[in-house]
């Protein structure tokens, strides 16, 4: 494992290669660990700088991720991407993330930032902030095997083929083809699911976006509160609610309140020892100064 300050270059082409990625987050308390996969990496994520990137997070049936990010003292999430091909690698973001959601007056300008236009059904922006980088071997991840992508266009003996449209196209640098021919790349076998955009875009134009984000985003699997806007449209007071978490979470740390409450109990003990011991001593030095007090007249006389 080699561990990083940031993003190189070279590790941020790549990243942005990959057909997924992964993003993984855990409430302080609670018996969730939540992994999410997500895909289009190159048009849904944007490294903004060598130590912070962000995402398009669309509308899901769960909230998991931005209940974590919500929650105070929390904002843990860890990227992961992984290699498919010849090449084995797996690359991890550490970050602490917040959530910039649809109605936030900042939501348009930081889809500005990351170069993306507004998608159907998108419910917020995750900002993460990179605090290390790691990457591994990644033996351990299957890759493609290579003869499912590599005879994608046969190259005819002339040395070039010809794509369906007519046009010429020749071979690339590592050994694919432009134009009509799939280029020669492990990722080349995977294709975009458009269950996703299809089902957001129907949603916006019925006008049920926020009735279904109410619907499986007011709270996570864990009791934390959610996406804000789907519990306001809920009538939820946010304070109330977020107030609610926060007892529940300082509750959950039952050895923090026995270890507190014994230490004070200690620390009681203590000051009480103290101020007896020193009433003592005050006491033994004020009767040894009321004596010495009686006995300088009886001096004085005798002299």
């Amino acid at each position: 494992m080699k561990l990083l300050p940031e993003l190189t270059p070279e590790l941020t082409a790549w990243a942005l290669q990959q057909p997924v990625f992964f993003v993984a987050s855990a409430p302080l308390h609670g018996r969730h660990i939540n992994v999410s996969p997500k895909g289009l990496p190159s048009s849904t994520f944007s490294v903004l700088s060598p130590g912070l990137v962000a995402y398009l997070d669309r509308t899901g049936s769960g909230c998991e991720t931005i209940a974590h990010l919500y929650e105070r003292g929390n904002g843990r999430l860890t990227v992961m991407f992984m290699s498919v091909g010849p090449q084995p690698r797996i690359l991890r973001l550490f970050c602490r993330g917040r959530v910039v959601e649809w109605d936030a007056p900042g939501f348009d300008g930081w889809l500005g930032r990351m170069g993306q236009e507004r998608p159907d059904a998108v419910r917020s922006v995750i900002v993460c902030e990179v605090f290390q980088v790691s990457t591994s071997c990644g033996y351990g991840v299957p890759r493609v095997k290579r003869e499912v992508y590599a005879g994608a266009g046969l190259e005819p003996k002339g040395g070039k083929a010809a794509a369906e449209d007519g046009t010429e196209t020749t071979r690339g640098e590592k050994g694919g083809w432009k134009g009509g021919w799939r280029w020669e790349e492990e990722n080349s076998v995977f294709e975009d699911r458009p269950t996703l955009p299809e089902r957001a875009a129907w949603r916006e134009k019925a006008g049920k976006t926020l009735a279904y984000q109410v619907e499986v985003n007011l709270d996570s699997l864990d009791g934390l509160p959610g996406l804000r806007v789907a519990r306001r449209e809920a009538g939820q007071w946010l304070w109330v609610t977020d107030a609610k978490a926060y007892m529940k979470r300082i509750l959950a740390e039952k050895e923090a309140i026995i270890f507190g409450f014994l230490l004070a109990v200690l620390l009681y003990g203590v000051l009480s020892s103290s101020t007896r011991l020193l009433g003592v001593l005050e006491t033994d030095r004020l009767v040894a100064w009321k004596t010495q007090l009686q006995a300088l007249p009886s001096r004085a006389v005798r002299a």
